[in-house]
């Protein structure tokens, strides 16, 4: 347990914390492994609310809906002929897809595969946050 330090605005969200209490400034101290100070700290920009994990089968299903459709071997496909990448940066990138079960937004392999795919990034943060909502029938 740490003692944190942290400043709100008038609506109560968190707007910095810091790990002293600063004189001129109106903080409420709080443990750091309290659910919401814990939540800040891990992900200070909201990104996992903005964009949940995905389910390995929301993101291929979600890849399909787009024009013209991206499957699964297309993309393996892709990054297996990358030449500037090594044998084992391919095999990285092939275990992530086939075998990760979900998938982070914030996985710099996901704007790897976007662009080798030419997705733009505004594009798959919208396919993201679509995806996010398919529910298994």
């Amino acid at each position: 347990m740490t003692t944190v330090y942290v400043r709100y605005d008038s609506a109560g969200t968190i707007l910095e914390i810091l790990t002293r209490d600063q004189p001129d400034m109106i903080l409420v101290p709080h443990d750091d492994q309290e659910p919401a100070i814990a939540k800040y700290l891990r992900d200070p920009t909201g990104s996992e609310d903005r964009f949940p994990s995905l389910r390995k089968w929301q993101l291929w299903l979600a890849a399909l809906e787009l024009e013209p459709p991206i499957f699964k071997a297309d993309v393996l496909s892709t990054v297996n002929g990358m030449a500037e990448m090594s044998v084992k940066d391919k095999e990285t990138v092939r275990i992530m897809i086939e075998d990760a079960q979900d998938y982070s937004r914030k996985d710099p392999r996901i704007d790897l595969l976007a662009v080798a795919m030419g997705i733009p990034p505004d594009q798959m943060d919208d396919l993201w946050k679509w995806a996010a909502q398919i529910e298994p029938v």
